[in-house]
């Protein structure tokens, strides 16, 4: 008997670095579209152009862009991942604060940097009918924050650019006491497409109900048009990530009918699949 045929797979997203593969170019995916040199600048940008029109060819209606890192934070950086991971975090934010005021002063340049490249690439989206996703910084040295990424939205209202939540990345920078999970989903939960997964400390992309972050309520406040995302953590086995991909499915706000009946998670940790 012949196998019946699988539907074709959809193609929703890209990140940007895919555009240096296009290009043969693989050393280019590290540029920046915030660095402060301008040839390096121009490169991001050009990468991003070649994975707008790898996007575009794949039938994928979404870029997602890594604006980079502010420069001159890598000491405060590694002072503030060490207290945290020490535990002392949670007795004083002092190493904190500090790392925050620093990014605050050195940001402004950064910011006039991403406005440039964003005008050329939305540019490019429009014509092509893509939309430039922003993603949630992996740390906070890196653009942008939620206020950062509130101000470009609106500088840029009309444009093909929106927010992308990255959970587990927002659920480590509320752990480090930098940025509040509530101010990160208000800012970025409004886009269309969002990275969701649980995390436990600094290990995220853990199926939903297997770590510390109410994902049930984060994707409740999410709207009923977001496309879901989950990219495990490697850690996880393939029976352990099949069950994320899973749990999404029954978290997605189209497939609730009872809000009060949702799943919450922390869950026991006990699971027949397992």
């Amino acid at each position: 008997m012949a196998a019946s045929p699988h539907p074709p797979l959809q193609v929703v997203a890209v990140d940007a670095e895919l555009g240096a593969i296009a290009d043969a170019r693989p050393q280019t995916a590290w540029a920046q579209l915030a660095s402060l040199d301008k040839e390096e600048s121009r490169t991001a940008v050009s990468v991003a152009q070649s994975a707008l029109r790898v996007a575009q060819t794949l039938g994928a209606r979404y870029v997602r862009l890594r604006l980079g890192e502010v420069d001159g934070l890598d000491r405060l950086w590694k002072g503030v991942r060490a207290h945290f991971l020490q535990g002392a975090i949670f007795e004083d934010s002092e190493p904190g604060d500090e790392l925050l005021r620093a990014r605050s002063a050195l940001m402004p340049r950064h910011l006039d940097a991403i406005r440039r490249a964003i005008e050329q690439l939305s540019n490019h989206a429009v014509r092509s009918e893509q939309t430039l996703l922003l993603g949630y910084p992996r740390r906070v040295t890196e653009l942008p924050l939620p206020l950062e990424v509130r101000l470009l939205c609106e500088e840029f209202a009309g444009a093909p650019i929106a927010p992308s939540l990255d959970l587990p990345a927002a659920h480590l920078a509320s752990m480090m006491r930098l940025v509040a999970m509530s101010d990160s989903v208000r800012s970025f939960g409004s886009g269309p497409l969002h990275c969701v997964g649980d995390a436990c400390g600094p290990i995220g992309a853990l199926p939903p109900g297997s770590g510390e972050v109410d994902v049930a309520a984060v994707c409740k406040a999410l709207p009923k048009t977001s496309i879901l995302s989950f990219m495990p953590w490697p850690g996880l086995s393939i029976r352990e990530a099949m069950r994320g991909y899973a749990s999404l499915a029954r978290l997605h706000p189209d497939n609730q009918t009872d809000p009060e009946a949702w799943p919450s998670s922390p869950v026991p940790a006990s699971h027949a699949s397992r």
